[in-house]
C-alpha cells in the first residue's frame, strides 16, 4: 500500500493572522488562528448506535459524549455529539478513535474544510453577541458546550472553554465573516495588524 503524502493545508485567513504574531492574553480582546488543528466527523446509523457505545464505553469515556453539545476530553483529544448521529472529534493525534470499525461508522477528515479561530479576553463574549441568535450567557451556555449556530446566515459551530471561545467556520466564507468580527472588535480597542 502506498502511504499518500500530508496535504500541506492553506488556511483562508493565513493572511490575516501572520505566523509570528504573539497571542496576546492580556488583550481585552483578541484573536488566534489555530492552525494545522485536526477534525474527524464520525458518523454512524441508528441500527449500529449501540456498537459505538460500546467502543466508547471500552475507552471509560464517561456518558456525557450521548449528550449533544457536551465537549468530553478523552487524552489531548475531544468528541462531542454534534447531531443525532454525528460526532466531532477535535486533536486526536494518537489516532485513538481511528481504531473504530468502519463497518458501523464512516470516519470523515473535515480538517481543511473548517477555520478555527480562538477569541479571549474580557469583551470577548460582547463580541460574539453581535453576530450569534442564541444566548451566551454563561448560565445558558456553559464552559465545555459546543453547539451550532450561525453568524450572517451561514452555519457555525462555536465552543465555550475556560478562558476563551472557539468559532469553527466553513472555510468557504471565513474571509467574509472574519471581516465583519473583526471590525466589530474595534470599537472593543481591537486593532488589526
Amino acid at each position: 500500500m502506498v502511504k499518500s503524502p500530508k496535504i500541506e493545508r492553506v488556511n483562508a485567513l493565513d493572511s490575516y493572522f501572520p505566523k509570528n504574531k504573539k497571542f496576546n492574553g492580556e488583550a481585552k480582546i483578541d484573536f488566534e488562528l489555530v492552525r494545522d488543528f485536526k477534525l474527524n466527523q464520525i458518523v454512524t446509523w441508528p441500527i449500529k448506535m449501540n456498537n459505538l457505545k460500546k467502543y466508547f464505553k471500552s475507552l471509560n469515556i464517561n456518558s456525557d459524549y450521548l449528550k449533544p453539545g457536551i465537549v468530553c476530553q478523552y487524552g489531548s483529544a475531544h468528541v462531542v455529539r454534534v447531531e443525532p448521529y454525528k460526532w466531532w472529534v477535535l486533536n486526536d493525534y494518537s489516532n485513538v478513535f481511528g481504531g473504530i470499525d468502519r463497518v458501523f461508522v464512516m470516519d470523515i477528515d473535515l480538517s481543511h474544510s473548517f477555520v478555527q479561530i480562538k477569541i479571549s479576553g474580557i469583551f470577548s463574549t460582547r463580541v460574539l453577541t453581535h453576530f450569534v441568535p442564541v444566548d451566551i450567557r454563561e448560565k445558558q451556555f456553559p464552559v465545555g458546550k459546543l453547539i451550532t449556530t450561525s453568524i450572517q446566515q451561514v452555519s457555525t459551530k462555536l465552543w465555550r472553554s475556560q478562558n476563551h471561545w472557539k468559532i469553527f467556520l466553513p472555510r468557504s466564507y471565513s474571509e467574509s465573516i472574519w471581516q465583519l468580527i473583526s471590525e466589530a472588535a474595534e470599537q472593543y480597542e481591537f486593532k488589526k495588524e
